[in-house]
């Protein structure tokens, strides 16, 4: 007689891999990290195949056999659940985790993530920051970085250009009693804002206005955008931005615009981790990829400035 599969020890084992980790299916599942482990142990038993690799600690690195085998059967024992639990089918937890930068994350992804939700509501989104290069075995559902190098070799797609602008507070602009005449001999006498980790965007910025980038460097400068942004908003000085991070600031006049050239800085792209080829990762990635095409410039709108009223492009928000 052919031996049963032991399905519950399957659920377990796709519950692993999409919390994370063993501590956390054993916290979702309200069971024990030893219960967790034996039902793994069960399953490999079966198989006779290794699914984890247990040099990896907690986290749910797959082997190759493991990897193959989620990617089988996920979706399948997702629809199983939700089946045999109708009553709770709108309660049912599906979750990715998006690994990303701090900037990006509070000043862009978090800002769109309710318009996602509304979207996909059995969709969890977890967002964690880390700045530099990824670790690819890492949990990680979603890799998004601004240098592609950091991606370690993932294959990558390039979703939203990073368009920069020249900003400041409404307060600080109105102190400033230059008329705009097409020059920027005026930003020579005003405190500018700069970030050490963005230290290309004055250099950038100046060089598209034909301006030598030595006579406008920072002259108050933070260690990161965040504090950056801040900073502009409480009346610091001038600074250049992703405009992408301050779209919100922009159209409640926290900040406003003080040049409508926009200039090319960058780029972000993702990559996709450990559920390669998972439908829930491909809406999240589609997803990604539709908020960053609504981020090129649409129509034209007025912006009262300090020098008078000036077109500029805004992108739409979600």
């Amino acid at each position: 007689m052919p031996t049963r599969p032991p399905l519950t020890a399957l659920h377990v084992f796709c519950v692993v891999v999409t919390e994370g980790g063993f501590r956390q299916a054993a916290q979702f599942l309200n069971l024990t990290p030893g219960a967790i482990s034996r039902q793994i142990q069960t399953l490999e038993g079966h198989l006779k195949q290794v699914l984890f690799d247990r040099g990896s600690g907690n986290s749910a690195r797959l082997t190759p056999y493991g990897q193959d085998l989620y990617d089988r059967v996920a979706d399948r024992m997702a629809e199983l659940v939700e089946a045999v639990n109708p009553v709770h089918r709108d309660q049912r937890h599906i979750s990715i985790l998006v690994d990303t930068s701090v900037t990006l994350a509070m000043h862009w992804l978090i800002p769109q993530l309710h318009g996602f939700r509304q979207r996909h509501p059995h969709v969890q989104v977890h967002v964690r920051t880390m700045d530099g290069v990824i670790n690819p075995s890492a949990p990680v559902d979603v890799f998004i970085r601004r240098d592609p190098s950091e991606l370690r070799g993932l294959p990558a797609q390039t979703f939203l250009a990073e368009r920069s602008v020249l900003v400041a507070s409404a307060t600080f602009a109105a102190k400033m009693v230059l008329p705009f005449s097409g020059n920027h001999d005026w930003l020579h006498d005003v405190p500018r804002i700069g970030t050490r980790s963005r230290r290309d965007l004055w250099p950038s910025w100046s060089k598209a206005h034909g301006i030598d980038g030595r006579l406008l460097e920072p002259t108050l400068e933070f260690d990161n955008t965040v504090l950056a942004i801040q900073a502009a908003v409480q009346g610091l000085g001038v600074l250049v931005v992703p405009e992408a991070f301050i779209d919100t600031m922009l159209q409640s006049s926290a900040l406003q615009l003080l040049d409508p050239k926009r200039v090319e800085t960058g780029s972000y792209a993702f990559a996709v981790g450990r559920l390669q080829g998972s439908s829930r990762v491909s809406v999240f990635t589609d997803w990604l990829k539709e908020c960053g095409a609504r981020q090129l410039p649409g129509a034209t709108a007025p912006v009262a400035g300090p020098f008078g009223t000036m077109r500029a492009c805004f992108p739409n928000s979600t």
